[in-house]
């Protein structure tokens, strides 16, 4: 069973694994959007950009809502 997905900076890298897509595609997406959401800042992009980034295109697996 796959993790609850955590929104919280996230290096390119880690989006591969979150989005569940190999680097190439990675790369036309993140550049298709670009103009919306910016470059990442140093090696992480920020928790509005990986919200924008998952809310474009989805994630694998289910997110799991856990309340306290």
């Amino acid at each position: 069973m796959k993790e609850a997905f955590v929104l919280k900076p996230y290096t390119k890298k880690e989006i591969c694994q979150i989005l569940g897509i190999p680097k190439h595609i990675r790369q036309k997406w993140l550049k298709a959007i670009e103009p919306s959401i910016g470059k990442p800042m140093g090696n992480l992009y920020s928790t509005k950009q990986v919200k924008f980034i998952i809310d474009t295109y989805g994630i694998s697996g289910k997110i799991v809502n856990e309340t306290n």
